[in-house]
């Protein structure tokens, strides 16, 4: 489906090659960590990333911009 996507130009290739490129690094070095890494510390990391968004979502809203 992404093929057709693309051949309708529904898809700009300057922009989705980055986030490709990204998503690829991300999961590799991800399983890597996660190999590794303790049950508490990913805990920690992953309740600490939630709430930074949580905050900025917060403040996004308040100073309006959404």
């Amino acid at each position: 489906s992404a093929g057709i996507y693309f051949s309708r130009g529904y898809i700009d290739p300057g922009l989705s090659m980055p986030v490709m490129l990204g998503v690829l690094a991300g999961s590799l070095l991800g399983t890597k960590i996660l190999m590794r890494a303790r049950v508490r510390t990913l805990r920690i990391m992953f309740a600490l990333v939630i709430f930074v968004l949580a905050v900025e979502m917060i403040y996004n809203g308040w100073t309006g911009k959404i």
